[in-house]
């Protein structure tokens, strides 16, 4: 997705957050909020003017600006506060001069007057220049925006609940006004309530900008229920002040309003994020409970493709628990910026399973997604040009077809399958293919020395396309089915370089490997018990109505391996541990334990922020929405319809650079806009198909030319292949001179890139 707004979507985000020309990542395209009656603050009288024979030049003399670094407040409901800027000489001269703002979304600057007007929708600190005579002297304005909402006065998008629930992650969306005495409940001293907690966001979160805004959800205390909820966000330039009533019995969530949220993200300057939830019941104000967060300086890019057994953007089998007709669908569907909901890629509504796409892969730069039509048995394929949207069946069919969950070169221009037993093979080695077009088309098999008879399960080619990652399955030395390995692989020369192996876990099996976007570490699953079922599935050994007590799924952690010293390490912060302790909230229908739910990473191969990004399969507790048995996510034998299953993809950053035997990771958070009465897995992180040269965009990695800078006319931002003097982040480069503001941003996987939170 071009920006995930929960995301999801989403949201792998709508999204689409503008970014101003020299900014440091605040959007600039919210709306107001309303602005009733005033109070404006300017700067006192002008400067006196002098005068006189001897009076010097003040065309000839320095100047500086006034007032310096002033400090103004936009509180909701007044007027946008002013501040009137002049070019002052050392004695106290005034100057014409031309004033400019460097982020335009924090307020604006009259050209010739210097008046600054805050915007009001974003805090922050903004540079104001002056100009004149071919000399410039500098100041900057700081603006703290100060919101207060009572109840929802503009539905947020998605209010209404589509295929990803409200606002893209479910509830029932804001509540409505409280009376003013609830407001001064609220705003009282909170008393404790017993066993009331948060359970969703988890503290220190890290979230990208441009995504949609959480569920904030909670487990209430003695008291049972709450009238109303008093939600309060702060950081150094924003300050958010929400009162609502409660939207359902038991009051259990309610969401972050969505344009408290952009604003939230856009006024962030790399300082923490404390949320702080109070209740009111009877009279009475509970609490306080609070978490803590941080904000990313960039918003998240690409696109996630996603498998999903039982979405209703797809009907091609039968059975389904509680729907019209009992027909659901297997298929492939998308998070793509600008949506609070999916949408179908590859699957149909045939009336039999020939319309099931689902065991799936896609290229890095997301020109093209192979996927396996039918079942595993009818090991039939096919390939999707994401541009166009056109399929490719994939021929021959039958055995000879190995092409499940295949490792597609980066640009899209070849593939090399799987061959696990989950492709349904027992036998046939790996090869290397090109990607076949048209109507129907056969794979080319590419000259290289690709191992005899060597099997890998569920390779994947770094971002760079010089290595490949896999789990050893059969035909070589130390294939076991569970141990990690890699060859490094040469474009030019279609060759491969000798087997490694990078590691053996002491117990289970390392799968689904994939590269860090530096090209230096790996993220894969370490499964911890295997369901008996199907080799790297999620899956539980039996699927019924009523399971056996000893119907168990697959049990794995997320992990981490640094090539250079083949040290690998759990992701504690992601699984859901902190210092070794669990700090997922638990429950019932066997989610004692969700720290070893976690599955099926893929990396973004764009860092964005400071941080690379994984999304992952997870059958955790998504609050108090998703609560059902963690292996209950097929429609034929439990009805969905009104119990999400668990089945659920999330996010969680990671640190660039992180030294070998640390953790890197910090606890992810709900894929937003992913269907909510569906069972979701299998997230593939790709960016956009590219735009071609004079394509509005972004930011460059949005553009087949690499650049997005403004058109002739000097006014939007187009696609281009002109080399500018430098690149700016997410913008092509060689090498880390290329970029702009080195070495805050460097050079990774040959684009531009911040490599730390700032």
């Amino acid at each position: 997705m071009r920006k995930l707004y929960a995301l999801v979507a989403v949201g792998l985000a709508g999204v689409g957050l503008i970014m101003a020309c020299g900014s440091d990542g605040a959007s600039s395209d919210f709306v107001d909020p309303t602005i009733d009656s005033g109070n404006t603050t300017s700067s006192s009288g002008d400067p006196p003017i002098l005068g006189g024979d001897s009076a010097p030049d003040p065309n000839a003399q320095a100047f500086t600006i006034a007032p310096p670094d002033p400090v103004v407040t936009f509180i909701s409901g007044q007027p946008a506060p002013t501040v009137q800027f002049k070019a002052v000489t050392a004695a106290g001269v005034a100057l014409p001069a031309s004033f400019t703002i460097d982020r335009g979304e924090i307020g604006t600057v009259g050209l010739t007057t210097g008046l600054f007007t805050a915007s009001g929708t974003v805090g922050g600190k903004a540079k104001i220049t002056a100009t004149r005579n071919g000399k410039t002297a500098s100041t900057s304005v700081t603006v703290k925006v100060k919101i207060t909402d009572n109840g929802s006065s503009t539905p947020d998008a998605g209010a209404d609940g589509g295929a990803g629930g409200s606002g893209g992650v479910g509830g029932e969306g804001p509540g409505g006004p409280v009376s003013l005495a609830v407001v001064t409940v609220l705003q009282s001293a909170p008393v404790a309530d017993t066993g009331l907690s948060f359970l969703y966001p988890y503290d220190k979160t890290v979230w990208p900008r441009g995504i949609l805004a959480p569920l904030v959800q909670w487990k209430p205390g003695a008291q049972g229920d709450y009238d109303a909820v008093y939600i309060k966000l702060t950081e150094a330039s924003y300050e958010y002040d929400g009162f609502f009533a409660k939207t359902a019995t038991p009051f259990v969530h309610h969401p972050i309003p969505q344009q408290a949220w952009k604003q939230l993200l856009a006024s962030n300057a790399g300082e923490d994020v404390t949320i702080t939830l109070v209740f009111a019941k009877g009279g009475v104000a509970y609490g306080p409970i609070t978490r803590t967060w941080k904000i990313a300086s960039a918003p998240l890019k690409g696109i996630v493709y996603y498998n999903s057994y039982g979405t209703q953007l797809a009907k091609n089998y039968a059975g389904a628990l509680g729907v019209p007709g009992g027909r659901f669908g297997a298929a492939t569907l998308a998070i793509k910026g600008g949506s609070t909901d999916p949408t179908l890629v590859a699957g149909s509504t045939t009336a039999d399973d020939s319309g099931c796409r689902v065991c799936h892969s896609v290229a890095a730069n997301g020109s093209v997604l192979i996927t396996q039509r039918q079942g595993g048995d009818a090991k039939k394929f096919s390939a999707y040009d994401l541009k166009t949207s056109a399929e490719t069946v994939i021929t021959p069919e039958g055995a000879s077809a190995n092409f499940a969950w295949p490792a597609i070169y980066p640009d899209g221009s070849m593939f090399l399958g799987d061959s696990s037993s989950a492709a349904g093979s027992t036998s046939t080695p790996n090869g290397l293919f090109t990607v076949p077009s048209g109507a129907t088309g056969t794979p080319v098999p590419v000259t290289t020395n690709w191992p005899a008879n060597f099997r890998a399960a569920y390779p994947s080619f770094s971002p760079d396309g010089k290595n490949l990652a896999f789990t050893m399955f059969a035909g070589a030395t130390g294939a076991d089915q569970k141990t990690l390995g890699v060859v490094t692989f040469d474009k030019t020369t279609k060759q491969f370089g000798p087997l490694t192996t990078l590691h053996t876990p002491a117990s289970g099996a390392a799968l689904f490997p994939s590269f860090l976007p530096t090209n230096d570490g790996i993220v894969f699953e370490h499964e911890t018990r295997y369901n008996g079922r199907d080799y790297g599935g999620t899956r539980s050994d039996a699927d019924t109505a009523a399971p056996p007590a000893s119907d168990m799924g697959t049990h794995a952690e997320l992990w981490w391996l640094d090539l250079k010293t083949k040290t690998a390490k759990p992701l504690d912060n992601l699984n859901g541990r902190n210092a070794g302790v669990t700090y997922l909230p638990t429950g019932p229908n066997a989610h004692d334990d969700d720290t070893t739910l976690n599955y099926e990473p893929t990396v973004n191969p764009v860092p964005s922020g400071g941080y690379a990004w994984v999304v992952f399969t997870s059958r955790r507790l998504y609050g108090n929405v998703a609560t059902i048995n963690p292996f209950y996510s097929d429609p034929r034998y439990h009805d969905l319809t009104s119990t999400p299953t668990p089945k659920k993809l999330w996010v969680a950053a990671i640190d660039l650079n992180a030294p070998a035997g640390t953790d890197p990771s910090h606890p992810a958070f709900y894929l937003p806009a992913q269907e909510l009465l569906a069972g979701n897995s299998r997230g593939y992180w790709v960016v956009d198909p590219c735009h071609t040269d004079g394509t509005s965009c972004e930011t460059g990695d949005e553009c087949c030319g690499g650049f997005c800078r403004p058109g002739t006319d000097g006014g939007a931002l187009v696609c281009t292949a002109t080399v500018p003097a430098c690149a700016q982040e997410f913008e092509n480069c060689m090498t880390s001179a290329d970029c702009c503001n080195s070495p805050a941003i460097q050079c990774i996987n040959g684009r531009c890139a911040a490599t730390g939170p700032k």
